[in-house]
């Protein structure tokens, strides 16, 4: 069947999110469901149905609700054949639907106002959703041809900042809407999005010094008063702020500081990367700046300002990590990490802020690729990631999926397990460095979300026992090794690794079960490496390779359609369910090979 674009987007973005829905077990849909053989009298209804199982749902109200459904691995047990259901109710015939609009009606009767709310708020990010992947299908599809062989372009710079574009065409695996940016319409999406690597100029603020604080000097690059139009003079008594032009647009209804001044010019040439709010400095490609954007993604609560406490947090753990580098030949051979000391803020204000990021230097001979980039594909249809590994690893993916899961889970299972440290580095954020004649080692950035245990801290660094109370989130710090475990379990394996393995297997490269046989043997080889090294792995072997289940993240449940009185969740971002049939320790289910 085919569909126009939009609505054929439309279908595809219903079928992610009843795919989510059937993975956090929203309103008990599977829980409380019951797979069924379909009633002889409804099967010309919705004939064809590849897998003939069908999910029976009476506990949403009056309707019964029959959806096809196919048994899914690794993170959820079933998982939807498309975008329609039948409905059956006492009050008219049976009938088929189809779409998130009657979806997500039929999930939130009887719900509290708050909740109704969200889903109302909800439905909107789903519209936007499928506006913009239509909007940004057609970009990729008119830039394909270019970004045929971005390994070949001659800086690296320029590499990274293509390999960004190419990755935002891709789909984030779990988050059903996450190509929604909620405040950019499709003007805004062409002038400030990288799937269609525009490139702008920064507006600026002149704020009075007594009303800035600066946590270093600012960058050797920043524009002059005069070059934005503002009186030399000022430099004695103001700082220039960025702002980003969308936020321009609207900074009086935030608030400004008494004696700002908006600049009449513009400065700085800008391309944005992969994250949208962190732009690159065209002539300065080194230097990234990440600026507060009045945009959501990732839900409607999720709005892209910044938080001045993440200038110093995110600061701390680039300090400590590079600390623990130097100290540790293991995590010094595997990782480099961005400069993240300069940033700014005005008071609290987190419209009024910024994070300067500056890339290490020595990188002229490698390939930065983000984690998210591996599985986006090319205009023949082939993986990024098969590019990677002919260019890498001589054509063999088995010797690049050794050394990928050997780097993930040395780095990330050593942290969490000899310091107490979880990162939240995200397929954004986990950048992987590639050089000929090296090993392929990561570059890290924005760890301000991350998790600490300042017990396991101390007892690995007592000369640096001190550092954490520095932290000026208290979500950070943590007292067990549960939120260790249930980071490293939805990022670093389920965001890092699984959606790779299933990208890999749904490609055709190699047969889903030998990804997993692989990612199990080397899980077990680093844990017995770090247990002779003497260092004890009972947490990871608990939480790992003795539990049923392993914890996903609830992004709809949490972040998108119930308030916190609903879900109980105290942090919208880190609310678990322990959902997913521990794959590390079972077969692949020979029906989802």
């Amino acid at each position: 069947m085919n569909l126009q674009p939009e609505v054929a987007d439309q279908a595809y973005i219903t079928r992610r999110i009843i795919d989510c829905c059937l993975r956090e077990d929203i309103r008990g849909v599977v829980s409380q469901g019951r797979i069924c053989p379909l009633p002889e009298a409804l099967h010309q209804l919705l004939a064809h149905q590849p897998s003939g199982i069908w999910l029976r749902i009476t506990d949403l109200a009056a309707d019964e609700l029959w959806l096809p459904v196919v048994k899914a691995y690794p993170l959820q047990d079933w998982s939807v054949t498309g975008d329609a259901w039948i409905r059956v109710s006492r009050q008219h015939p049976p009938e088929v639907q189809r779409g998130y609009s009657l979806w997500l009606g039929h999930l939130s009767q009887g719900l509290d106002a708050e909740s109704l709310g969200l889903f109302e708020a909800y439905l909107k990010e789903a519209d936007c959703a499928t506006q913009h992947r239509t909007l940004c299908k057609q970009a990729g599809q008119r830039n394909a041809a270019a970004l045929g062989d971005v390994i070949g372009l001659q800086h690296w710079s320029q590499r990274l900042l293509k390999i960004d574009q190419l990755a935002s065409y891709l789909d984030h695996p779990y988050y059903p809407t996450a190509r929604a940016k909620s405040g950019f319409d499709g003007a805004a999406l062409e002038r400030y999005a990288p799937e269609f690597a525009p490139r702008f100029e920064l507006n600026w603020l002149a704020i009075p010094r007594q009303a800035m604080t600066l946590t270093s000097v600012q960058p050797p690059h920043w524009p002059g008063f005069e070059e934005v139009g503002l009186p030399g003079t000022l430099h004695n008594s103001h700082s220039l702020l960025p702002v980003h032009p969308l936020t321009w647009a609207v900074l009086e209804q935030y608030g400004l500081p008494e004696g700002a001044l908006k600049a009449p010019r513009t400065a700085m040439q800008v391309e944005p990367t992969l994250s949208v709010r962190t732009v690159v400095c065209i002539d300065q490609p080194h230097w990234h700046i990440k600026l507060p954007l009045l945009v959501t993604t990732l839900g409607a609560r999720n709005l892209r300002l910044i938080k001045p406490s993440t200038l110093y947090d995110g600061h701390w753990f680039e300090t400590t990590l590079q600390a623990l580098a130097r100290r540790d030949p293991e995590l010094g051979s595997r990782y480099l990490h961005v400069d993240e000391q300069h940033g700014g803020h005005v008071a609290q204000s987190r419209h009024l802020a910024y994070i300067v990021r500056r890339y290490p230097a020595g990188l002229e001979h490698t390939t930065l690729v983000p984690v998210a980039a591996l599985a986006s594909p090319l205009a023949g249809g082939r993986l990024f990631l098969e590019q990677l590994v002919e260019r890498f690893y001589a054509g063999s993916l088995q010797h690049w999926l050794d050394d990928y899961l050997d780097l993930l889970l040395q780095v990330h299972l050593r942290l969490w397990l000899r310091y107490g440290i979880a990162l939240e580095a995200n397929q954004q954020n986990a950048v992987l460095i590639f050089e000929h004649g090296r090993p392929m080692r990561l570059l890290m950035k924005d760890n301000d979300a991350a998790r600490l245990w300042p017990q396991r801290f101390a007892a690995a660094c007592a000369d640096l026992a001190g550092l954490p109370a520095a932290l000026q989130d208290e979500r950070i710090r943590v007292n067990s090794s549960q939120p260790l475990a249930e980071m490293f379990c939805t990022i670093t394996l389920q965001l890092n690794i699984v959606a790779i393995l299933q990208a890999i297997a749904a490609a055709g490269l190699a047969p889903q079960a030998s990804l997993y046989d692989t990612l199990r043997r080397r899980l077990t080889g680093c844990l017995q490496q770090l247990e002779a090294e003497g260092i004890n792995c009972d947490d990871a072997r608990r939480w790992l390779l003795d539990s049923p289940r392993l914890p996903v993240k609830y992004l709809l449940s949490a972040g998108s359609l119930f308030s916190k009185a609903h879900s109980g969740a105290s942090d919208i971002n880190k609310f678990y369910g322990y959902s997913a049939a521990n794959f590390l320790l079972e077969e692949v289910p020979c029906s989802a090979v």
